[in-house]
């Protein structure tokens, strides 16, 4: 029985490698399948140098005249001269309008003749009083009425300058408004006069450049018909912000000699705030947001490094790195998505 026991176990033994022989074929081997191999991944990088530029901004402004005022006269009379070119140079204090003065120049002749009588007055009771011929009283009255008098004369000189109206600064006068024979009052605009030998550029920025916008600071604006950007120099800074636009109000001067510039036109102000020396600037396009902040990947002997960074200002193509770069790192700027820590890089372009 046990004899059986081994012959059953044995033949099924061989006929087992039987099996594995037909099915694995005579000196056939097992092979293992080779694990694939990682790719590399396509990067365009930049390499890190020191970078020296301006950081600018724009905004609209206006131009107004370097002094401007409306011509009108401060008593109402009728014009008896019109002494002025409509779009023409005028000179300081030349003479534009003349009012008529016949009356203030009669009543000027009558206290004129009043004021010597009074003065021979005057005279002849100060020679008595020394005498003791007239009393201290009378004397005081005489020579309050001479006093009195002459500051009546002084008033209705001042009067007579009023109806000469001239030139407060010089400049170009604009459209007059009246013509000879006409009556004006204080209300009535004559003419307007600017001086537009310089030109002041109004301009707003946004509260957050408060620190930069300083005077002296170099502008630059065009207009529609300018064929260039003209350069001007911030000459003044609102001390306040403007609470509605959360603005700062600054105006910039510029010459304007040959007279191309006109008060009025709306601008567009470029505002160079501060130059950016030996700073690191890299593409836009290579930072990483995360919850702490930025990261960018660098490219280290064919890898992905992963390198947290601090950023700076920026525009619309760099941005500033203040912290985690330093010079000749080479940053990868494409592919950002498919990159992760140590993956293998391939470079295919150095921008």
């Amino acid at each position: 029985m046990k004899r059986k026991f081994i012959f059953i176990g044995v033949t099924g033994l061989v006929v087992l490698l039987i099996l594995l022989r037909i099915f694995t074929g005579p000196g056939k081997k097992t092979n293992h399948a080779a694990p694939a191999a990682t790719i590399a991944i396509p990067v365009e990088v930049v390499v890190v140098k020191d970078t020296s530029m301006i950081y600018r901004i724009s905004t609209i402004g206006s131009l107004r005249a370097n002094e401007s005022v409306a011509i009108v006269s401060e008593i109402s009379k009728k014009v008896t001269g019109v002494f002025l070119k409509e779009g023409s140079m005028v000179s300081k204090d030349q003479v534009l309008f003349k009012l008529d003065d016949s009356e203030i120049v009669a009543r000027l002749n009558k206290l004129t003749i009043e004021e010597k009588l009074a003065a021979t007055n005057e005279s002849r009771e100060k020679a008595q009083l020394a005498k003791g011929g007239i009393s201290q009283e009378q004397y005081d009255n005489t020579a309050n009425h001479l006093n009195t008098v002459r500051a009546e004369i002084q008033i209705l000189k001042v009067d007579l300058s009023k109806t000469e109206i001239r030139a407060p600064f010089a400049g170009k006068i604009g459209l007059r408004n009246v013509s000879e024979g006409a009556w004006v009052t204080p209300n009535l605009v004559l003419a307007s006069l600017q001086d537009v030998s310089r030109i002041k550029v109004d301009f707003s920025v946004p509260e957050r450049y408060a620190a930069d916008l300083k005077q002296g600071t170099l502008i630059y604006f065009t207009t529609d018909y300018s064929p260039g950007p003209y350069r001007a120099v911030i000459d003044a800074v609102e001390p306040n912000v403007e609470k509605n636009t959360r603005t700062i109000p600054a105006r910039g001067i510029c010459d304007n000699k040959d007279g191309s510039l006109v008060p009025g036109v709306s601008v567009k102000v470029d505002i160079d705030l501060k130059a950016m020396l030996r700073k690191l600037f890299i593409p836009t396009t290579a930072l990483i947001p995360t919850v702490k902040g930025y990261d960018v990947y660098l490219m280290k002997s064919g890898k992905a490094e992963l390198r947290q960074v601090v950023t700076g200002i920026r525009n619309l193509q760099s941005v500033e790195i203040t912290s985690g770069l330093s010079l000749n790192d080479t940053v990868v700027v494409t592919n950002l998505l498919r990159i992760k820590p140590d993956s293998p890089l391939k470079l295919v372009k150095l921008n």
